[in-house]
């Protein structure tokens, strides 16, 4: 009988019943919505991850500064065991993939901070501190004035971030932190 009616008619039969059908309603919504679901939790994962590096970067760049900053007088040695007690801060970012510099800057006459020491860790090709090498007018983009005789430690750290899916997050970033620190014992020394 239905196939006697005219084509609209049949296909709005069709519709009506296929309205009137709740089976398989639970696959067609899942159908749906799933792709939404998978969308959302992949983005979820990759911002997630760049704010948890952002975090424990951050965090380790502070450390690195702040154990700089304790001694009055620091060796090569020193450094290299403070670059090391950062390390597991940073977990499970590795910090071998990115370049930490830490400098110490000091102004003797109140209108010209200058490096007074640099040391790095990282690759030796890695990128050059953002703030001048040593002997030059240390960069602190206005972020510190200091009086005569002051002193400061600044720690650096730039990261090749990987995103985790690569969702939301399609490409590397290079993620740059900075930290100061007053020295607590006084004022820079040179690296021994």
């Amino acid at each position: 009988m239905i196939s006697r009616l005219p084509l609209p008619f049949r296909l709005l039969h069709l519709l009506a019943r296929f309205h009137r059908c709740r089976r398989a309603v639970v696959a067609v919504e899942m159908a749906l919505v799933a792709p939404v679901l998978i969308a959302l939790l992949l983005g979820t994962l990759d911002l997630g991850w760049r704010v948890l590096a952002a975090y424990k970067l951050e965090r380790a760049v502070a450390a690195l500064a702040d154990l700089s900053a304790r001694s009055r007088d620091l060796s090569a040695d020193d450094l290299a065991d403070i670059f090391a007690a950062v390390v597991p801060i940073a977990e499970p970012f590795e910090l071998e993939e990115g370049t930490v510099i830490v400098s110490g800057v000091r102004d003797d006459t109140g209108t010209r901070p200058v490096i007074v020491w640099q040391q790095r860790s990282g690759p030796e090709e890695g990128d050059a501190s953002r703030i001048g090498s040593e002997g030059e007018v240390a960069d602190l983009d206005g972020m510190l004035d200091l009086e005569a005789g002051e002193s400061v430690i600044v720690a650096e750290l730039v990261f090749r971030f990987e995103p985790l899916v690569g969702f939301l997050l399609r490409q590397p970033q290079e993620l740059y932190f900075r930290w100061l620190a007053r020295p607590r014992s006084g004022t820079v020394t040179e690296l021994d």
